[in-house]
């Protein structure tokens, strides 16, 4: 009786079917009827039904009791049971589809040396598949076992039945995946010693190099992939990578540079607009963008990176034009119609931005989407909504509710309820007590309903727990100059905070101000007026304005108000000003 037989038995008894099932790695959507109650239908090596075509040794009672046995362990969720007697059977048979079984599971399991003897089994048989000799090879590397893991990784390029470049390739890519160092490089040395006039070896080398970080090295293999075929267009693309990886931009910009002359490709000159993107230079990665797509309507990439080279360049119009195209061919859907809400919102469009954003749907980018629709709301006087939303989100989302707790207080604030933004904070707070960007946040509430004692606790808890925080050193001082006559105290505070950061604005603000409360008027303009330069928003000008009419050059005053209204119209303190000393 032949073991064929004995799986057909097996399912007979069990009432399962038997007939080989596949697993889509992609989508996990299908399960096995094996060991369905035990593991998960993503856990691909622990799924995969026995095939029935294994014709091995002749059945026994033990044989038999082994297969039963991982059989009906399996059925019970007992995992590490079910190897055992696969374990078993495949070390009684010798047979390569049991062994197979029995190595998917103890990978599954993480048992490296089960794992590795059943892979011996598998590839000490007659003519293994490629995809065992993969398994096999995978299995090695995290066994580290640099012997048997450059022996496989020379047969599967020897017998892979793709072009060897992409064999090398391949095999490059599996084995740069693993962590063990020393068995990565191992194994790409020999195969660079083996295929030593192939440009492929080199280029999958150099990206082993990379995902570990040496640079250098990688930099080294690429360079002798393009030596040995320099129309070959790849290797170029990870020069340039590789280049970037060590902030050597220039270095990376230049390949793209004459790789997207020479080869004319879509693929290279989009490469080559993104970086010029990245580095700022929007005009010109605007014209390889369109260069691009000029050559490749179509091309989805370049479009949406097109796109956002918009935005940068304040031309919202054009954007939308070409996010519009994306969006109705359904390529980058989801983010076109993020950057459409977006666009909508900083237009005022705001039921057209809350459109958008529903559509994003579940993709990446739906927390930010549905973080817009909040503050839409709340722009729209619908702060019970937007609440509502925050709300929700915090409990769909519980690893960023303190990120949702903050926008809401700051809504809250926006709104002018403060003692409920203070309430909110100090329940976040009883939540995340030691996060401290809430203690910042309601630091700022309590100001604002005149708890000074509470804001000052927060703002020295911050500090004990991060002596150089810029904003609390900055929002202490501030604090202590304009609601206190504590000005030494003060002065220390902000002293420090602006050692760290001597151009902020912000910073250099609250010092002028602490000048103009001592009285130090003139201190105070010269700081305020380059504050005031660095940033023109409505507080400074407040000050500012104050400071020159105090020195009688009330005209200036009125012009710098006027200014900052101009900039900030709705900022609650230069309108306070403006009522006192109309």
């Amino acid at each position: 009786m032949a073991l064929k037989f004995l799986f057909l038995a097996v399912m007979a008894v069990l009432s399962v079917g038997c007939t080989h099932v596949g697993v889509d790695h992609e989508r996990g959507d299908k399960k096995s009827s094996l060991l369905k109650p035990a593991i998960d239908v993503n856990k691909q090596a622990a799924i995969k039904a026995v095939p029935q075509t294994v014709e091995t040794t002749p059945l026994d009672e033990s044989l038999l009791f082994s297969l039963l046995g991982g059989e009906l362990a399996g059925q019970r969720g007992e995992v590490e049971l079910a190897a055992a007697f696969y374990v078993d059977a495949a070390e009684r048979s010798r047979d390569p589809q049991v062994a197979l079984r029995a190595a998917q599971i103890a990978l599954y399991t993480k048992d490296l040396p089960v794992a590795s003897s059943m892979v011996d089994i598998l590839v000490e048989g007659d003519n293994p598949t490629l995809d065992m000799r993969r398994l096999a090879l995978t299995v090695y590397l995290k066994a580290a076992n640099i012997d048997k893991s450059i022996q496989q990784a020379l047969l599967l390029v020897e017998k892979s039945e793709v072009p060897q470049r992409s064999a090398l390739l391949a095999v490059g890519s599996l084995v740069s995946r693993h962590i063990n160092d020393e068995v990565a490089i191992a194994v790409m040395a020999a195969l660079v010693a083996r295929y030593s006039n192939e440009a492929g070896v080199y280029l999958a080398q150099s990206q082993v190099y990379a995902e570990r970080g040496d640079f250098s090295a990688a930099e080294d293999s690429v360079t002798q992939a393009i030596q040995l075929d320099p129309d070959w267009q790849t290797p170029y693309a990870q020069l340039a990578q590789v280049f970037e990886k060590q902030s050597k931009t220039e270095g990376s910009l230049g390949v793209l540079q004459v790789a997207s002359k020479r080869f004319g490709t879509v693929q290279l000159i989009t490469a080559y607009g993104q970086l010029l993107a990245k580095e700022g230079r929007y005009q010109e990665a605007k014209q390889q963008l369109l260069l691009a797509l000029n050559k490749t309507p179509s091309h989805a990439e370049a479009r949406f990176s097109l796109a956002l080279v918009y935005l940068k360049l304040n031309k919202p119009a054009q954007a939308q034009d070409a996010l519009e195209v994306l969006y109705t061919a359904g390529a980058y859907k989801a983010k076109a119609a993020f950057y459409l809400g977006q666009i909508s919102y900083q237009q005022a469009a705001y039921e057209e931005a809350l459109a958008w954003f529903a559509k994003v749907g579940q993709a990446p980018g739906f927390i930010d989407a549905q973080a817009n629709i909040a503050m839409i709301h709340a722009k729209m006087g619908e702060l019970t909504m937007a609440q509502s939303v925050l709300q929700r989100l915090r409990n769909n989302a519980p690893k960023l509710a303190a990120r949702f707790y903050l926008l809401e207080v700051e809504l809250l604030l926006e709104a002018g309820q403060n003692k409920q933004a203070f309430g909110l904070m100090t329940q976040a707070i009883n939540e995340y007590p030691t996060d401290l960007a809430l203690r910042y946040a309601r630091s700022i509430a309590a100001t604002e309903i005149g708890e000074l004692e509470g804001a000052e606790n927060d703002l020295l808890f911050i500090l004990a727990q991060d002596p150089n925080n810029v904003n609390a050193l900055n929002a202490l001082g501030y604090t202590l100059a304009s609601k206190t006559f504590r000005f030494k105290e003060a002065r220390q505070y902000l002293t420090q905070a602006l050692s760290l950061m001597p151009e902020d604005s912000a910073i250099i603000d609250s010092m002028g101000w602490l000048n103009y409360r001592e009285g130090q008027y003139e201190e105070a303009l010269a700081l305020l007026q380059k504050a005031y330069k660095k940033s023109p928003q409505g507080e400074i000008a407040a000050h500012l304005g104050e400071t020159l009419w105090m020195l009688g050059r009330q005209e200036e005053a009125k012009r710098i108000w006027q200014d900052g209204l101009k900039n900030d119209p709705n900022d609650r303190y230069l309108n306070e000003v403006l009522k006192r000393l109309k």
